[in-house]
């Protein structure tokens, strides 16, 4: 593999060594096919037509385009082909304001695509090509360093984490869906390297064998500084395990609802907010506006929402709602 920092094909290729990033995303990238509004699923031979269809790339860049659309300085750590999906992928990204210098070139291989459909509320996935190995399973820094790191964890080991918290960068973790059903808390072991955790409830709940979002976050406090968890329209539920502090906040209602990217979106603004040095629980109230925005589809299909939109968005909630988002982004602006 190559690193794209050396890379001259790569529009991104002078290393940033004098100055931390803000933020680096970690993980696998896909580009996805988003189709809305999809209303029904189609029969056996039966063919169905959306009003439209975007291309976006998703994986851990949907946590990368939600900070730069918020004006964070953000780099993508993430393994990148030869082949023409990969041609497609890296000047999307890097017109989403997302920068390369973390992420390798792998020989012999291609981006997967990934067919996203919304329906009922939810979402439902068709990928197609071979997984990549993801970063934090091979390697200990990143070629970029940043304040802030996102990640998913993962069954093997993780070399990065330890690698990347000894040199400072504060770590916030997800994880994903266990397709195996095995939900094996040793996954969780990972934690000990991450401030914060921010999965949803449903993953909450498996992976600490509990009943409810608070008793899981209750749990997975025990692992971790700070634990998020997402309960789609419910809102969520934060513990402040150093200040002992629980936070519950309501969901924000939304009329049209595609739920593509929202929890990704709502890692990036919440770690957003804290660069932009707001307390907890206005960030977390920061964060659901703007993953309320992009659920509704404040921003054009498929891209997550910047200041305007979010803005005019937060403004249908009401006035204290707006002050809140600009507030937080001329705080980060002003830094």
């Amino acid at each position: 593999m190559t690193n794209l920092n050396q890379d001259l094909a790569c529009n991104d290729a002078a290393p940033t060594t004098l100055s931390l990033r803000d933020l680096a995303c970690v993980g696998p990238v896909f580009l996805d096919v988003l189709f809305t509004p999809f209303t029904q699923l189609p029969d056996l031979g039966e063919e169905c037509h959306t009003q439209s269809v975007a291309l976006a790339v998703g994986g851990a860049a949907n946590v990368a385009r939600a900070a730069a659309a918020l004006d964070m300085d953000v780099t993508l750590g993430t393994e990148l082909g030869e082949g023409p999906i990969s041609r497609l992928v890296e000047p999307m990204l890097e017109a989403d304001g997302v920068g390369l210098g973390a992420s390798v070139r792998r020989a012999g291989w291609d981006v997967p695509c990934t067919a996203a459909i919304p329906y009922e509320g939810d979402r439902m996935f068709y990928t197609g090509g071979l997984p990549s190995a993801p970063l934090a399973t091979t390697e200990h820094v990143l070629a970029e360093q940043a304040q802030h790191l996102t990640v998913s964890l993962e069954r093997d080991t993780m070399p990065l984490l330890a690698g990347e918290r000894e040199r400072g960068t504060r770590i916030w973790a997800d994880v994903g869906h266990d397709d195996s059903g095995a939900w094996d808390p040793a996954i969780l072991r990972h934690l000990e390297h991450c401030y914060a955790f921010c999965p949803n409830d449903e993953e909450a709940k498996r992976y600490t064998r509990t009943d409810s979002a608070l008793e899981a976050a209750r749990a997975l406090a025990d692992r971790v500084e700070l634990v998020v968890v997402s309960r789609g329209r419910k809102g969520l539920v934060a513990i402040d395990a150093g200040r002992g502090l629980v936070l519950e906040r309501p969901g924000f209602v939304v009329e049209r609802a595609n739920a593509t990217g929202a929890g990704d979106t709502l890692v990036a603004a919440l770690v957003t907010a804290m660069v932009a040095g707001r307390e907890l629980g206005e960030a977390l109230d920061f964060a659901q506006l703007v993953a309320a925005a992009r659920v509704a589809g404040a921003a054009a299909h498929g891209m997550p929402p910047g200041r305007e939109a979010l803005s005019a968005f937060a403004g249908t909630y009401g006035a204290r709602e707006k002050e809140l988002v600009e507030e937080t982004l001329d705080q980060l602006a002003s830094r």
